[in-house]
């Protein structure tokens, strides 16, 4: 189990968190042929480091930045998105953990969690598979029940969460070490939380989170099988 999470571990890490665009002096915005997991509210970054917050977005087209107490240095080229943060466990141990890493829900987000009940098959000495797993991922952001109706929520926060799923799934399909994944589901949630016939009763962690459940099967090649074993 802990082999296989930091599996999960690494390919969080190999996400591509850099976008590119063009700025628009005209709309003053900048174009771009995807925005990925940028959402309104989110800091990035270009590329010498300048710190921009998103202060309007097109999903998948453009960004309009702000600068504090400074001019608006054009937003161009590479654009660098939040990293996303890593937490697995289950239910309990993973709210206890991600509550106490980091005082701010903002340093912590988007939230990548495994939910680590895992089934593992592992493979014989004959199979070319090392092993096949299925995993549940969530792919998670804050969001403010208060403020964002359903539609706006599945805007601002589903639809970014969906694409960071995407890119996590770019990760998987550009290893071969893993078997072609072309069967996955992806369910959404307005509000990520407990449900029941009721709808959704409490949140599983300990912040108002919107996103994506990833629900898939993962199989692992051997690196190379040893004669002698």
């Amino acid at each position: 189990m802990a082999e296989i999470t930091e599996i999960i571990r690494e390919i969080v890490a190999k996400i591509d968190i850099s976008i590119i665009g063009t700025y628009n002096p005209t709309t003053q915005k900048t174009e771009y042929c995807g925005t990925k997991w940028a959402r309104k509210g989110k800091t990035v970054l270009d590329e010498v480091g300048n710190v921009y917050l998103i202060d309007q977005f097109e999903p998948g087209e453009s960004l309009t930045v702000t600068q504090q107490n400074q001019p608006l240095t054009p937003l161009e080229g590479v654009t660098f998105l939040n990293s996303p943060y890593f937490q697995t466990g289950t239910k309990l141990a993973a709210n206890m953990e991600w509550t106490k890493s980091k005082n701010l829900v903002i340093e912590k987000t988007p939230l990548i969690w495994l939910f680590e009940i895992i089934d593992e098959g592992k493979k014989g000495r004959g199979d070319s598979r090392e092993f096949e797993t299925n995993f549940r991922i969530f792919f998670l952001d804050e969001t403010d029940p208060a403020q964002y109706l359903t539609e706006d929520n599945r805007r601002e926060i589903v639809e970014p969460m969906a694409n960071l799923a995407e890119s996590f799934l770019d990760v998987i399909r550009a290893d071969r070490t893993f078997k072609r994944l072309d069967d996955y589901n992806i369910k959404s949630f307005s509000r990520f939380g407990v449900e029941t016939e009721q709808g959704v009763v409490q949140n599983i962690l300990d912040a108002n989170l919107s996103g994506v459940e990833l629900r898939f099967t993962l199989t692992k090649y051997k690196n190379k099988i040893c004669a002698k074993c």
